[in-house]
């Protein structure tokens, strides 16, 4: 039976940055420099990431961030007024898919069939190799345990179907999950778990489809119809 894992960052690039600064530090102090970071290093101070351009709106938010009430797409000018000791980095999606494919190299050591899911993810097909960390649960628990010391926060998700570990990872209820019939974990979540895009999730929900399940309780077709072949398609990935 197919086995997938997938790995969610939900913090990544801040947690990129904060794992950078604190590698920069430690440079400095093993050479006797001391220990002041670099400018464009963050501070200990909430951080948050920026996209660069006239109109500067929030990209990520690191977890202190987000417990102050920002989030993705608020103006950096409302954020500042909002958290005047806020640290704010400029945007570098470049520097974050490179750091995720370095990532994605580092991961090796659980499977040699990985991917990297951009912007923020991991792909793992794990099938028949579990045994070699002990079984499944010990797997997810020993790389969310490796990429904390590191400095990065993870959920984890492992199913039969990449749909449904991607949709658990990052809609589930808990930070690590092991499931063998996608059906019943995943009919619950939100319908934004399907990875629609926001449009189409939006249009969704007006007209009362909440969760996945309410969506593959439906017929294919009248959903082909409106929404072509993509709901019909996610939903496979998920439950197929």
């Amino acid at each position: 039976m197919k086995r997938v894992v997938s790995v969610y960052l939900p913090t990544w690039p801040t947690d990129r940055l904060r794992v950078r600064a604190r590698s920069s530090k430690e440079r400095h102090e093993r050479s006797g420099s001391g220990s002041a970071l670099e400018a464009d290093e963050p501070a200990d101070n909430p951080l948050v990431v920026a996209s660069t351009g006239a109109q500067r709106v929030i990209t990520a938010v690191d977890v202190a961030a987000h417990r102050l009430g920002l989030h993705r797409g608020i103006p950096l000018a409302h954020a500042r007024a909002m958290v005047p000791d806020l640290t704010v980095a400029d945007a570098d999606p470049d520097a974050d898919a490179e750091g995720l494919h370095r990532l994605a190299l580092w991961a090796l050591r659980y499977s040699p069939m990985l991917a990297v899911d951009p912007p923020d993810g991991l792909w793992m097909d794990i099938t028949g190799a579990s045994h070699l960390l002990g079984g499944e649960r010990p797997l997810l628990d020993d790389l969310i345990r490796r990429l904390a010391g590191m400095g990065v926060t993870a959920r984890a998700a492992i199913a039969g179907t990449p749909g449904a570990a991607n949709a658990l990872a990052r809609f589930g209820h808990r930070p690590v999950s092991v499931i063998d019939d996608g059906l019943e974990a995943v009919s619950a979540l939100p319908v934004a778990a399907l990875r629609l895009g926001f449009e189409m999730t939006v249009e969704l929900r007006r007209l009362g489809f909440e969760t996945v399940g309410d969506l593959e309780a439906t017929p294919r077709a009248p959903l082909a119809h409106r929404f072509g072949s993509l709901p019909g398609r996610r939903l496979d990935q998920v439950f197929v």
